[in-house]
């Protein structure tokens, strides 16, 4: 039998023998080249490597947009004042690991955490970008807004599901909640099986869990059939028709009778139903993880790696198809991350952890943040930063990989990498040996060609646990902390976008120019009182009409009606519906914003003004939002 050891036989530098390497030179000739070799050698080898298949299940957070790493994982806080950004780092419970102020939950959890900063793409394109962070392998291309192709390298999760399927009605692979897309609807490549067919794509959920109306329809049993009459019809693959138009996703994502076979052992199978059916979560269990569509999708990840689920990815989403809610900040990127994309990932990942080691999965779950690219160490002129692929940080926490280390060095303006670049191959090497897979694995495309499932080497530095952080002191805290008040808070939890104004509270004032407006009349009440004049309030930050804000929320100091209101935008009136006119007395009301509206308003500093006419009232807060925030939200925060 053929050895390829480090014996005392002479050999090379790598402890391979020369005779050793001469036998696999003959074995070339005979169609068995090294790397199919190397990978039955490393099969039929027992392993001394003690991470190698530690984990049995990956949750992947794939974070649609690019965050910018330097204001998340990598921060430069002495750095260039033209690249360093508005944030300060905080300090956690690591001594020497320090990351954003803006993930305070998260930072409680540093010694699960593994971050790499010195991860290298060069490429700029959400499209290809995407491809890389989902499959380990760079794209043939290099270009934006294309659609998935069947010549596409397959997923992780695809990997996983023809190499090591789940039998007994769970889905080795899930995705949610939706398939990303550039913001003209070309679909991403690397969400699904690619080249390996499209059997192997995962079994999609493309509604957002956070919805008061949201089911799985592919779950759900035709009206009249229980699930002993459906297993007496396992044959008629038609009957599965009337469970929710399955056809329909069928033509898109799979081969229709292999999905109807799949959705069928799912819809039999109470395992797969319990793991999807969020009703049976509590109220307090769905808050730990926020209440919106990554925060739900985050605990739906969780519960379905209970049940047995090997890989599910949660990709950060878009509110709406056309808007872009991702993490792309070419436009006010400290506003966006502060209000709205670091508070929503912040308490379900923290979350996630925490549920994770509680419940003794966390050592054999391994839970990764990455995504397309990083970017611009510079800032725009639109307070934004830029598509960025020569560096980004990947954190991984779990399934075998010692937490509170940190991988790589980056440059004052995180930049590029000046310590152990790795890449996006490194990335999945290091994935699939966790799962106990050689990157010299072999898949094979329809056509019967075999393909390495990684190109890059795993980082045993890393997983070897070698990368501890040096002891230091935690960074200075800011001198002041602006004080947040209820309306914002809850504005924040919300994970919607917002511009806010708290009357009465200073730090919040400073944002906006108040006319009209005057101290509280009421000791006991908080706000600004107006009178018959119209009151006016600029919003001093930029503002940008395609962000499409739908909502006008105004919080009283005291419950009241709106009978006498009147409110305008950049000049525009905004309508208050004759219900909403007659409604009872209430201290918050939200009013709907003229479809095509906001548009209108000019982009810049200064743009937004806000006129409101409201005799004998006490403003308390005042905010557009992108969205009407649910009932549910204003009550769970005292403000309904």
């Amino acid at each position: 039998m053929l050895k390829i050891d480090g014996s005392t036989q002479q050999g090379f530098c790598d402890g391979i023998p020369r005779r050793r390497i001469l036998e696999v030179g003959s074995l070339a000739t005979a169609g068995l080249g090294l790397p199919g070799l190397l990978a039955r050698q490393a099969a039929a080898a027992p392993r001394s490597d003690a991470t190698f298949g530690r984990a049995k299940r990956v949750i992947l957070l794939f974070m649609w947009g690019g965050p910018a790493h330097q204001d998340t994982w990598d921060m430069k806080p002495d750095g260039p004042v033209a690249t360093r950004g508005e944030f300060r780092p905080i300090g956690t419970n690591v001594p020497g690991l320090h990351i954003t102020e803006h993930l305070p939950l998260v930072s409680r959890h540093a010694d699960k955490l593994a971050v790499i900063r010195s991860v290298g793409q060069e490429d700029n394109n959400h499209s290809t970008g995407a491809h890389a962070g989902l499959t380990g392998r760079k794209h043939e291309l290099k270009q934006e807004s294309f659609n998935a192709r069947q010549t596409d390298f397959p997923h992780f999760g695809s990997v996983l599901s023809y190499l090591q399927p789940n039998n007994g009605g769970l889905p080795t692979f899930v995705s949610l909640p939706e398939m990303i897309h550039t913001t003209n609807g070309a679909i991403t490549p690397g969400q699904g099986g690619g080249l390996l067919g499209r059997q192997f794509d995962p079994f999609r959920i493309n509604e957002h869990p956070d919805r008061r109306d949201f089911s799985i329809e592919s779950l759900k049993l035709p009206d009249g059939v229980g699930l002993g009459r459906m297993a007496g019809r396992r044959a008629l693959l038609a009957g599965v028709d009337r469970t929710a138009s399955l056809a329909d996703r069928a033509n898109s994502s799979q081969s229709l009778d292999q999905f109807y076979q799949r959705a069928l052992d799912m819809v039999l199978s109470p395992r797969a139903r319990h793991a999807f059916d969020l009703a049976k979560v509590s109220d307090d269990q769905r808050w730990r993880y926020g209440y919106h569509a990554f925060g739900q999708g985050v605990l739906m990840a969780r519960r379905l790696i209970e049940a047995g689920v090997k890989l599910v990815t949660v990709y950060w989403h878009r509110e709406r198809k056309t808007i872009d809610s991702s993490w792309d900040t070419h436009l006010l990127n400290f506003t966006e991350l502060k209000h709205r994309l670091l508070p929503s990932a912040d308490r379900p990942i923290a979350a996630l952890l925490e549920d994770l080691e509680a419940s003794g999965l966390l050592d054999e779950t391994l839970v990764v943040w990455n995504s397309e690219f990083g970017r611009t160490p510079r800032i725009n002129k639109n307070a934004g930063r830029d598509h960025w692929g020569p560096c980004n940080s990947v954190v991984m926490a779990g399934g075998g990989v010692p937490g509170g280390q940190v991988f790589g060095a980056t440059d004052d303006q995180a930049a590029y990498p000046t310590a152990e670049k790795v890449t996006q191959d490194d990335i999945a090497a290091t994935i699939y040996h966790l799962l106990g897979l050689e990157a010299e694995t072999r898949v094979r495309d329809r056509l019967n060609r075999p393909h390495a499932i990684a190109l890059g080497e795993p980082i045993h530095k890393l997983i070897g646990g070698h990368c501890q952080v040096e002891p230091t002191r935690d960074p200075v805290p800011r001198l002041h902390v602006p004080r947040v008040g209820p309306l914002e808070t809850m504005l924040r939890e919300n994970g919607n976008r917002f511009l806010c104004l708290e009357a009465g509270n200073p730090d919040s004032e400073t944002h906006w120019t108040l006319q009209g407006l005057k101290t509280a009349t009421d000791d006991d009440a908080t706000g600004r009182s107006l009178d018959d004049t119209p009151a006016t309030l600029t919003y001093k930050g930029i503002f940008w009409n395609h962000f499409d804000y739908t909502s006008v929320l105004i919080r009283w100091s005291k419950p009241t009606t709106l009978r006498g209101v009147r409110l305008a935008l950049a000049g525009k009136p905004v309508p208050i519906p004759k219900q909403l006119l007659a409604a009872k007395p209430s201290t918050i009301w939200q009013v709907n914003v003229p479809t095509g509206l906001v548009p209108t308003i000019p982009n810049g500093p200064g743009k937004l003004v806000v006129s409101l006419t409201a005799p004998g009232r006490q403003l308390a807060g005042f905010a557009v939002t992108g969205d009407p925030v649910r009932d549910m939200v204003l009550q769970r925060f005292g403000l309904a």
